[in-house]
């Protein structure tokens, strides 16, 4: 007995151990799938979604299901099987009292279901209030400086608090439902008990079955309630794993439907951007923001475009970097439309610099080499070099093992700027796309910045290249206008 005991120990152990990791692992799959059809959506999908919304996505709702599942799925699992067993003895014992406790199952398990899924919408709303408040503290957060230059610290608070006071009403309202679907369980098996009871008395008076058989039989079937109420008890953290997950696989669904990636990969590509008849508008504007546009850039040739805020600058960057589809026309790269190249090569062949850049929490060197190319130390000190940005990074105590902080916040404006302008250089890319990006540069830097692109005698002279607030190179017509530069350089502008 003592070593069949402790053989059932170990077998239980082993047992907990397998299913904790094999559920940790297939919930960590989940995970990263989810992170990853994140990066795989379209720009304007995202945009729709809200930063808060797919945070909730990644983070709150696989957290969600793997906290339910963790605890409930493994008890569910082990009383429905000793359920199952119990059933069969009691019918084994007293088929009529078992066939009254299988009279009895319909009232013990329609009503929480029934609860139940009034449970699982509470739930689903439940994490939309959650995505709701998690995006109005990203978006917070982000904004820290704006909320705190305008002393808006209470607005801000208050709103989060609005969104908060959602997810509390949401919250009781699925803590009432849990309690009725207790309170239904256990009321109705304590009504089953009695009626078994006093059914059974009167098997025993009519000599049907013995006194020893019923009280065995009303053990196991008290046994076989208690299994029965734990699945009732833990249905509800089901159907709230059960809420989550829709969420979540509505998102990967959605990601589906993305339109496939090319596989154009050419061994040479000589630079040629085509607009043909380029019309856009954004979801939910009549007015289209281009319309009809058609240019044309070959190797060596530089576009500046200038024109007021709103005019769709920023728009058609999106077109060339093919993170928007254009409602109608094509934009073309030698001859063929953007989606139809490899996505890693497309991004190594056409490279921006936004007016505010971005940089990721880690060092300079692997802020500059960002992407799939593997770049070396060497290549990464030649783009700085060209870029402007060696100098000081070499004066910093860990060169360019520095860490910039979170979204490059321990670097200055023209730092940044510096580092993403030798982001886009490493890559010699054929198509070069420049939005204001030397607008915290000082006028002696913005020059050298120049001349390493351009060349000394493009220098000055590429309008697209100044700043809006450099109106000696824009004219009469150029006043409160924003410009952009697009280039495609010749071989010999591309760095070796």
């Amino acid at each position: 007995m003592a070593l069949l005991g402790l053989g059932s120990a170990i077998t239980e152990f082993i047992c907990d151990v397998l299913y904790a990791g094999t559920l940790g692992r297939a919930l960590g799959r989940l995970q990263r799938r989810v992170f990853a059809a994140v990066l795989r959506r379209d720009v304007a999908s995202l945009q729709g979604t809200g930063t808060g919304a797919v945070t909730a996505r990644v983070t709150g709702d696989v957290e969600a299901t793997h906290a339910a599942v963790s605890e409930a799925l493994s008890l569910l699992l082990w009383y429905l099987a000793r359920g199952a067993f119990l059933l069969a003895t009691m019918a084994w014992l007293s088929p009529r009292l078992a066939f009254v406790t299988l009279l009895s199952l319909p009232v013990l398990l329609l009503l929480p279901r029934a609860v139940g899924k009034v449970q699982q919408g509470l739930s689903r709303q439940v994490q939309e209030a959650l995505a709701g408040a998690t995006e109005v503290a990203v978006e917070t957060f982000q904004a820290m400086a704006t909320v705190r230059s305008f002393a808006h610290e209470a607005g801000a608070t208050e709103r989060y608090h609005q969104r908060l006071r959602r997810v509390y009403r949401l919250e009781g309202k699925d803590a009432a439902t849990y309690a009725a679907t207790l309170w239904a369980s256990g009321f109705s098996a304590l009504g089953l008990k009695l009626g078994l009871l006093c059914y059974g008395g009167q098997l025993v008076a009519a000599g049907t079955i013995t006194t020893g058989d019923l009280v065995t039989f009303l053990i196991y079937q008290m046994q076989f309630t208690e299994a029965v109420e734990v699945l009732l008890r833990y249905y509800p953290n089901m159907t709230k794993a059960v809420g989550s997950s829709e969420k979540i696989f509505e998102f990967l669904d959605q990601e589906e439907q993305v339109t496939p990636a090319g596989t154009l990969a050419p061994d040479v590509l000589q630079g040629h951007l085509q607009l043909e008849d380029v019309w856009f508008s954004y979801p939910g504007h009549q007015e289209p923001v281009l319309k009809g546009l058609s240019l044309e850039l070959r190797p060596g040739e530089v576009l500046a475009v200038v024109a007021p805020p709103g005019a769709g600058k920023s728009t058609l960057v999106s077109l060339v970097l093919c993170l928007r589809p254009p409602g109608a026309g094509r934009v073309l790269l030698d001859g063929h439309p953007l989606p139809a190249y490899q996505h890693p090569f497309l991004r190594c062949q056409v490279a921006a610099v936004p007016q505010e850049p971005v940089l990721f929490s880690r060092s300079l060197h692997a802020n500059i080499a960002y992407g799939p190319g593997g770049w070396s130390r060497a290549q990464v000190t030649v783009a700085a070099r060209r870029a402007g940005a060696h100098a000081f990074i070499t004066r910093l105590p860990q060169g360019y093992d520095t860490e910039v902080g979170e979204l490059g916040g321990q670097l200055s404006g023209g730092q940044r700027q510096g580092v993403a302008i030798a982001r886009a250089l490493v890559r010699n890319p054929r198509v070069l796309i420049l939005d204001e990006p030397t607008s915290a540069l000082d006028a002696e830097s913005q020059l050298q910045v120049e001349q390493e692109i351009f060349g000394a005698s493009r220098a000055g002279h590429a309008a697209g290249w100044r700043t809006g607030g450099d109106k000696r190179d824009t004219g009469k017509e150029g006043e409160g206008q924003q410009e952009l530069a697009m280039g495609t350089p010749r071989d010999s502008d591309i760095m070796s």
